[in-house]
């Protein structure tokens, strides 16, 4: 019974101790430092993370933090990695423009996630996708979403075509009260997607679809107008009399 005592005793003593030095000055942070950022300082990082030096690492909620830091709207996901003994390091996946949207006097930045990342008087340099729509919100805030369901519809539809078929398609345009996506190509033939619903079947269709445009122009004879891939079945073809 003795040893029995002796050894609980003994144990309790050794978590006492193991708290203690858990909690000590020696586990106290360090050094704080930022990866992964580009367009956001590390600086303006820090200060959202609510972080400081001096605090014992074992206090800081990686949870809490990352989510705080994730309320930013460039920030698309945060991880806050201890490094013991003294040094943490915070993680961030930045978001990235992805498509343009225009909305009345601005340029709204998404990702493809929909989300705004920022509002610009202008288009920003680079090759993105164009997407209207036929009802926008009153307002966008940064770090808000725009029409998720359908810039989600348009981002599937992008990822499925070839760069080639993508240089050839001037702007999307989201009809939100069909749930559906109408294209525009470059000379300005219209594609009435629909939605994404056999969608590799339409990308095919949509393949031979730019071809075909491309060889009226070449030969100068006949003009599309639209063209339906809505239904299944071959698509329509309707030219311009």
């Amino acid at each position: 019974m003795r040893k029995v005592v002796t050894f609980a005793l003994l144990g309790i003593a050794v978590l006492i101790c193991f708290y203690l030095f858990m909690h000590s000055s020696f586990f106290n942070v360090e050094k704080i430092y930022v990866t992964g950022n580009k367009e956001v300082s590390e600086q303006e990082i820090l200060d959202i993370s609510g972080i400081s030096s001096g605090g014992n690492i074992f206090e800081v909620n990686n949870r809490i933090c990352s989510k705080a830091i994730e309320l930013h709207p460039m920030i698309k996901k945060a991880q806050v990695i201890r490094h013991l003994p003294r040094t943490i390091e915070i993680r961030v996946e930045e978001r990235k423009i992805w498509a343009v949207v225009p909305l009345h006097d601005l340029v709204l930045c998404i990702d493809e996630e929909g989300v705004c990342i920022d509002r610009r008087l202008y288009f920003p340099s680079g090759d993105y996708p164009i997407i209207t729509m036929e009802k926008f919100p009153e307002k966008v805030n940064l770090g808000q979403k725009v029409e998720p369901y359908g810039i989600n519809m348009i981002y599937q539809i992008w990822n499925n075509l070839k760069p080639d078929m993508r240089k050839k398609i001037s702007d999307f345009h989201y009809i939100n009260s069909k749930k559906e996506v109408v294209m525009y190509t470059a000379v300005g033939t219209e594609i009435k997607f629909g939605s994404t619903d056999r969608l590799d079947e339409k990308v095919d269709f949509l393949e031979k679809a730019l071809a075909l445009e491309e060889d009226f122009n070449k030969k100068g004879t006949e003009v599309i107008e639209y063209i339906d891939l809505r239904f299944k079945g071959q698509p329509v073809v309707k030219t311009k009399e």
